[in-house]
């Protein structure tokens, strides 16, 4: 009996161990169901880089109104409502430029469509030109229309008409006036600088502060009145975003008045090239309208009178890539040589441009390409005066640090 109920019990103890043997198994190394988290430690000072972000700053109302009006999918409709917030918005300049900058090209996009809007708009900003006309020049503004047409491929009536007006409005003689009244102003200020340096005992004129705020804008350490605004154009959309605040500058030590330099008089003959120099873009405005408005001889004359007066490189190509077509229609296989070694040298011939080139060359050449680039490196210097290097001499006063500064004028030309 005694043994048998023995046997009973290690029979008993045996199940008991393999049922538990799994469920040990499977909670080794877990965490018990009501552990409770470990008490957070003290908090640590908080340092500038553990700073909480600060929330981003709401939009002024001006702002979202200016985002909601060039968000219109509707060009016509999105002019209307650039139209108004400009009206509701005179003194947010900011957002009333870059309105305006929208209107121009937004009605210009559909210039077809919206013709007399476009120019309606034009005789807005001529009108608000000629009130000015005392500070800035009424051909400026007339120019600047006449280029915006080209730059949308708009060769109408009226872009010829407008570029017409810009070169009419540039005379000669006015500017050599204006320029001479510029060296005049400049000689007196010259005189009266001289004499109260000669003369250090009279009340000096008040030097402005660098960090106060200038009348028509703001000084370099002062803080801005309103807020600045960066614009962001996305699938064609833009929209006004507030600027990062701007860093104040660093402190500078002054620095001791320069002594005054007296202005030069610059001769007729200069007066002269800086005044033709100035006429050329208009010119070669003038002269793309024509030669588009089948006014090929008019146009091709106003194009080469601009050439001649050597304008700047981009203005120049320009120039240059017109002529070629005209000479390449013509069948002029000299004149086609000239006009794109001028685009070869301003680095903006295109890759087809380059093998016509090459093979005009070639053509004249016995069928080689020998000399190409040394006609271009004779070309270039032959164009580009190079300017005089005077080397610097310290004065006898300055002590040798024994360091040396490497500049270079080009970035990444050293």
């Amino acid at each position: 009996m005694k043994r048998a109920l023995r046997l009973a019990l290690v029979t008993i103890a045996l199940v008991a161990l393999a049922t538990s043997w799994p469920r040990a198994q499977s909670g080794a190394g877990q965490k018990p169901p009501d552990a409770k988290p470990a008490p957070a430690a003290a908090a640590a000072p908080t340092t500038d880089a553990q700073k909480p972000v600060e929330p981003a700053q709401e939009l002024p109302a001006d702002a979202k109104a200016f985002n909601v009006a060039a968000s219109e999918p509707n060009p016509m409709k999105r002019v209307e409502a650039l139209d108004k917030f400009i009206g509701e918005n005179p003194k947010s300049s900011q957002l009333v430029n870059s309105a305006r900058n929208l209107i121009s090209s937004t009605t210009a996009a559909v210039f077809k469509e919206s013709r007399a809007k476009y120019l309606a708009q034009i005789d807005t900003e001529v009108a608000d030109a000629k009130a000015r006309a005392d500070t800035t020049p009424i051909y400026q503004t007339y120019n600047s229309i006449a280029s915006r047409f080209v730059t949308q491929s708009i060769f109408s009536e009226e872009a010829e008409d407008y570029a017409r007006k810009g070169l009419a409005a540039m005379d000669e003689k006015a500017f050599m006036e204006t320029r001479r009244k510029q060296y005049e102003r400049s000689l007196a200020s010259y005189e009266k600088a001289t004499a109260a340096a000669a003369n250090p005992q009279a009340p000096a004129a008040a030097t402005p502060d660098p960090a106060a705020p200038r009348a028509g804008g703001q000084g370099r350490g002062a803080v801005p009145s309103g807020p600045s605004y960066r614009f962001v154009t996305k699938d064609g959309v833009t929209q006004a975003t507030l600027a990062p605040p701007p860093k104040p500058a660093p402190a500078r030590l002054p620095t001791p008045p320069r002594a005054p330099v007296k202005p030069t008089m610059p001769s007729e003959s200069e007066m002269k090239t800086n005044f033709n120099s100035l006429r050329a873009p208009a010119l070669a405005t003038l002269g793309q309208i024509l030669m588009k408005r089948g006014k090929s001889a008019e146009g091709e004359k106003a194009l080469l009178e601009a050439y001649a007066a050597k304008p700047a490189s981009s203005t120049m190509a320009t120039i240059a890539r017109t002529l070629f077509e005209s000479a390449k229609k013509a069948g002029n296989e000299k004149s086609q040589v000239e006009y794109l070694t001028v685009l070869a040298l301003s680095g903006r011939i295109t890759t087809a441009e380059t093998k016509e080139f090459e093979a005009l060359y070639s053509k004249a050449h016995n069928g080689s390409l020998d000399g190409l680039e040394t006609m271009l490196n004779e070309r270039f210097h032959r164009d580009n005066t190079r300017f005089a290097v005077t080397p610097y001499a310290p004065p006898p006063t300055m002590k040798d640090t024994g360091r040396t500064v490497l500049a270079e004028v080009f970035p990444g030309a050293g």
